[in-house]
């Protein structure tokens, strides 16, 4: 079973409800100019937050299908666009025998997706991949305690093959995942990868985009 999230800079980032197969996240930001079978079911749950305080924005949801950044602010003081959101994805799954292993896995987008290919500088500034950030975090389903996971902080473009597989979940607890963008602040806990980049105005202007997949290996 898989559930997809795309990622798209510029337009909606959204999360899928319960699915039997997959489910896709839509993650975007813009930078401007200068029924099946019966069976197991993995549910994505998204939760929308305030990029500066932290705070919940709106209602989680089941249903939602795409998670938006929208169109970047400049921030001066740092030369660097920012969003005003982040998301927090949490996993859980219904009519397996136990705790299931799902991996997490992200494809970049190509051609229009990425401006930067065009500007022919996406071998040097990257694409949405390189700027975005996944944080994995263990949650208790009896106080909603969170702790960051042995998976840590990741760049998207880092979760290929077994790289973003959770496979340990204790009982009682769930699996959350946190997208923003990178913004390299070394006081986040745990700080942003040393390899990301943020978007600047040497970026392309436009819109960027990817997929986050959320694949269940086994129940």
């Amino acid at each position: 079973m898989k559930v997809k999230l795309s990622l798209i800079l510029g337009s909606m980032l959204l999360l899928s409800q319960v699915v039997m197969a997959q489910t896709t996240l839509q993650v975007s930001a813009t930078v401007p100019g200068s029924g099946g079978l019966a069976g197991p079911a993995l549910s994505l749950t998204v939760t929308t937050y305030n990029a500066t305080s932290g705070a919940v924005i709106g209602s989680p949801s089941t249903s939602q299908t795409s998670l938006p950044f929208g169109a970047l602010t400049y921030a001066s003081a740092t030369g660097t666009y920012t969003p005003s959101v982040y998301y927090g994805i949490a996993i859980s799954e219904s009519g397996g025998a136990g705790p299931p292993i799902v991996n997490v896995t992200y494809d970049e987008g190509a051609g229009t997706a990425c401006p930067n290919i065009a500007a022919g500088t996406s071998v040097t500034l990257g694409c949405l991949g390189t700027k975005s950030t996944a944080t994995f975090v263990t949650a208790n389903s009896s106080n909603n305690v969170e702790t960051i996971s042995s998976l840590g902080k990741k760049r998207l473009i880092d979760l290929t093959g077994t790289a973003g597989e959770l496979s340990t979940i204790p009982s009682g607890q769930y699996e959350k995942v946190y997208v923003g963008l990178w913004n390299g602040n070394a006081s986040d806990s745990p700080a942003d990868p040393a390899n990301g980049k943020p978007f600047t105005n040497a970026d392309a202007a436009g819109a960027y985009s990817g997929t986050l997949t959320f694949t269940v290996v086994t129940f």
